[in-house]
């Protein structure tokens, strides 16, 4: 087994369909690992943190002297309290993902409970490092779209540089645009045709049987539609390690050409 996925993911030039079949194989082979992390993550995510909302202060009484204008502005805040820490707690799945996949690529089986811890550790400057890439969208944004694009895609792989090569966050992007530079088009090519694929597989997939099995079973909505829901919801963040091992074989890939 670790000899067929070694030689599964021994970085060549595919196509996209060729990768994203064998993106999905070896997510097959891995699945129970990258289940363990997400699942218990996103049920973190999905139901306790809410419950954090209800013990934040209400920062914004007295601010403006006027009640709707404090409120708006204490809904405001708990918001951005609330989605700061389900990033981050998704952000430790990400990495932890990641490392775990690295691992069964060379053979090697990480422990999630090591990957978790792992990252944890390295959540500072991958937080630090997403703050700075949203950021540099943000402002080509105002550039028109077509500035945006081609950071996004200059950039793409970030987070693997960081995550695998140790690289700080402006050595990150560095050696992001390095693998890039000279395959502008197909990277383009390749990090659309993923990102179709992910929307329908969400989308058209499990969203549309996770509405017709939760109202079959739960016609009125109640507790168990929720529940069936955020199962599927669940599921649909395991299929992100298709994503994740499609950017890393791609990564890998272009590493190796350089």
């Amino acid at each position: 087994m670790e000899k067929e996925e070694q030689e599964l993911f021994k970085p060549t030039t595919k196509g996209f369909f060729a990768l994203l079949g064998e993106s999905f194989k070896f997510f097959t082979l891995n699945l129970p690992a990258i289940a363990t992390i997400v699942i218990p993550v996103f049920f973190v995510v999905q139901f306790l943190v809410p419950l954090i909302e209800h013990v934040i202060p209400d920062f914004a009484n007295g601010l403006t002297g006027y009640d709707f204008l404090d409120d708006f502005f204490n809904f405001l805040i708990k918001l951005i309290i609330v989605a700061l820490i389900s990033q981050i707690i998704g952000a430790i799945a990400w990495i932890a993902v990641i490392r775990v996949i690295a691992g069964a690529m060379h053979g090697e089986k990480l422990p999630p409970i090591q990957a978790m811890q792992d990252g944890t550790k390295m959540l500072p400057m991958y937080a630090a490092t997403a703050v700075i890439y949203y950021l540099a969208i943000i402002i080509s944004s105002f550039l028109l779209v077509i500035p945006a694009f081609i950071v996004g895609v200059y950039f793409a792989f970030w987070q693997f540089s960081y995550i695998l090569r140790g690289n700080g966050a402006i050595s990150a992007f560095k050696h992001s645009a390095s693998l890039v530079h000279g395959n502008f088009i197909r990277v383009s090519l390749n990090l659309v045709g993923l990102w179709v694929f992910m929307y329908i597989l969400n989308n058209f997939v499990i969203g549309l049987v996770s509405g017709y099995l939760a109202v079959t079973i739960d016609p009125d909505e109640g507790m168990l539609f929720s529940v069936i829901n955020a199962i599927f919801m669940g599921l649909g963040k395991v299929f992100q390690g298709i994503q994740i091992i499609f950017m890393m074989s791609l990564f890998m890939a272009l590493e190796d050409e350089q």
